[in-house]
């Protein structure tokens, strides 16, 4: 009898945290805190004049210093 008590328990659990989380959801798009508009406008915030879209400016990520020593 412990087990089917204790999955109850964990079903109860679960059922609980999501309706937690579906009411904070709906809390967000009531309040305007989620929008597309604002996902796809933060992908490019990171990017300034000096670092403009497209031109990768870090070391990191820039195969042509590479390619350059092996020549």
């Amino acid at each position: 009898m412990n087990l089917p008590l204790a999955a109850l328990l964990v079903v109860l659990v679960a059922v609980i945290a999501a309706s937690i989380a579906l009411a904070a959801f709906y809390w967000a798009v009531r309040r305007k805190q989620f929008s597309i508009r604002d996902l796809n406008e933060g992908a490019y915030t990171i990017f300034d004049n000096d670092e403009p879209v497209g031109k990768p400016q870090d070391v990191m990520f820039d195969d042509s210093r590479k390619q350059n020593k092996k020549q």
